[in-house]
Parts: structure tokens; sequence; C-alpha cells
């Protein structure tokens, strides 16, 4: 048994090139596409230790071989895997690299009867730290209702990743359920409606040791508030904004109070 565990740390020391294959009927969506590669990634979540879960790995390319394939509509469904993943590994309450790679490679040579999509992750799990690296020390964050009406007034996480949106577990098109950990409230209020079900998220980055924000997809506006000025945050922006305390975050017309404990 030790020997066995001693193969796999040294498989997730080295680089990984995981394949997982996926048949599909031959006139598979772009959209089924992407649920079958994100399902396969679920897969590829590891244990941490203490209740804890990772996705460890900073690369993503997923092979399409689909005869015909409509390239187009593929490569606009597929721009948004990184979002969808981290959006997987939220509700998972999974940690991640603050920034993953994610691509598509299409072949349309292939078997005209069937569809496969192929999954390779490599990255993260490869890089050693030194030994003597300091632990990054995560502070509690707290979040105070400002404007608009949630469960709690206040909100304090160590969570590394936070969910922000409307309703606690709303349900996206394809069926998928989402954990919000601050859940705006169903409310005609003339606030809660403009926050989007899946607005933003909140996510510990171990390099700056500070929590940055991203905007997922939300049509209403999401913004950081800081000395009186607004600093937009793009919908889908990888880089997102890093938030410090006293700043105030914008979800549609709703206020959120950042602070640390």
């Amino acid at each position: 048994m030790s020997a066995r565990l001693r193969n796999i740390g040294r498989d997730l020391q080295s680089k990984l090139k995981a394949f997982f294959e996926n048949p599909l009927d031959a006139g598979a969506t772009p959209l089924e596409l992407l649920q079958a590669a994100l399902e396969d990634l679920e897969r590829r979540v590891q244990p941490a230790g203490r209740g804890r879960k990772t996705f460890p790995y900073d690369r993503v390319v997923v092979y399409i071989a689909q005869a015909g394939a409509d390239q187009a509509a593929i490569r606009v469904v597929f721009r948004d895997l990184e979002v969808r993943l981290r959006e997987r590994l939220a509700e998972l309450n999974c940690e991640a690299p603050a920034a993953i790679d994610a691509s598509v490679a299409l072949d349309d040579s292939a078997d005209p009867t069937g569809t496969t999509v192929r999954v390779e992750v490599s990255g993260a799990a490869e890089v050693q730290q030194p030994e003597t690296a300091p632990a990054v020390v995560r502070r509690p964050i707290k979040l105070t209702v400002v404007k608009g009406q949630c469960a709690e007034p206040e909100y304090v996480f160590d969570e590394p990743v936070i969910a922000i949106g409307r309703t606690a577990e709303p349900t996206d098109a394809l069926g998928q359920v989402r954990h919000n950990h601050i859940a705006f409230l169903e409310a005609r209020d003339g606030v809660n409606e403009t926050v989007g079900r899946a607005h933003a998220r909140l996510q510990f980055d171990p390099g700056s040791a500070s929590y940055v924000l991203y905007n997922e997809s939300s049509s209403n506006p999401t913004s950081i508030i800081r000395g009186g000025r607004a600093i937009r945050v793009a919908p889908r922006d990888p880089r997102g904004v890093r938030v410090l305390p006293g700043d105030q975050l914008q979800l549609g017309r709703a206020l959120l109070r950042v602070g640390f404990e």
C-alpha cells in the first residue's frame, strides 16, 4: 500500500496527461459537447485532506472529433469554458489555480457515425513549491449587506471561492445547480431583481494573498466602488479585480461592503 501511495504522489508531481473519452451522437450540439467536457473535468477534482478539494491543473485542452462540425459555433460556446469550469468547481467548494488556460481543439475528419470529446489536463500538479516557502495566510473576509435583501445582514467566510447571486441554488439551462454562498432574496424591490442568479464570485489568489472579484457574465453591472470611484469588472475577464478593505461591491443595484477579520 505504501508503494502505491508513493507512485500516486510521483504521478501528481510530474506532468499529467489524462484522457477520458465520452462517446456522443454524431449530431451532438456544442452545448452537449461542453457538458461532456465539464463532466470529465469534474472527475479530475482531487481530495486535499480535512474535507478540502482541489483542482490541481492550470492547463485544460478539450479535443473534439466530430465529422462536419460547426467549428464557429463550437468555438463560441467553448469560449466560456474557463468560466463554466470555475462555476462547477465553486459548486463543489473546490480550490482551483488563480489562472486556468482553457482551450478547445477541433478535428472534423472523424468517423461520421459518432463524436468524441477528449480532455487533457496538465500544469499545476507538476509544480513543487520550495519547502522553505512561507504558507499563505488567508484572512477571513467579512461582507456586509449595504443595499439589497439577503438571509443575513453580514457574512464571514474563510472559503477560497465565494459565489454570489440571486436565490440560494439557481439552476441553469442545462439543469446544473449552483450554490450561492451569498444569496439575494427573490424580492421585487428595485434592487434584488438586478442581481443575476450567477452574478459574481470572489476567489482567493495565493500569489497576492487577497480576494479577487470576477463578473460571471451578468448582464447587469458589476463594479468595485473605491474612494468614490467605480472600477468596472468586465464580464468573463479572467483577470478580475482585487478587493481591498472598505471597498463596496456593486452587483446591479445591490451593494456589499468588504472587510477582513
